[in-house]
């Protein structure tokens, strides 16, 4: 999937070593809201360790609740993805339907969610 994706690097600023495919902030956190998210934790990084950040392709990403394919995803709390309500910035569309807790897959570009 790295093959489909624009990732960075980034310093973890905590032990992010349970939080892979959820977002992230710059700041080296897991990101609470889609206005500060840089994009989904590729890795398992621990606090000090560089942290591989997907901003735009194609990504794994955990779900807070279940949403189907076609979907439009926003960042809440805790780093995960939901589907986004009418009004929301945006960060990616769902490739497929994923039940609460699970492992989806989305298209995902973080920059033209902040714009």
């Amino acid at each position: 999937m790295g093959d489909y994706l624009t990732s960075v690097p980034v310093n973890a600023t905590e032990d992010l070593s349970g939080a892979q495919y959820k977002a992230v902030d710059v700041d080296g956190t897991v990101a609470a809201a889609v206005t500060t998210a840089l994009g989904i934790l590729q890795n398992k990084p621990e606090s000090g360790q560089d942290m591989t950040v997907g901003m735009a392709g194609r990504s794994r990403y955990v779900a807070s609740a279940a949403v189907v394919a076609g979907a439009r995803l926003t960042v809440t709390t805790s780093g995960y993805l939901v589907t986004a309500g009418s009004g929301d910035d945006f960060i990616g569309r769902a490739l497929a339907a994923v039940s609460s807790g699970g492992i989806g897959e989305a298209f995902v570009n973080f920059a033209a969610g902040q714009a």
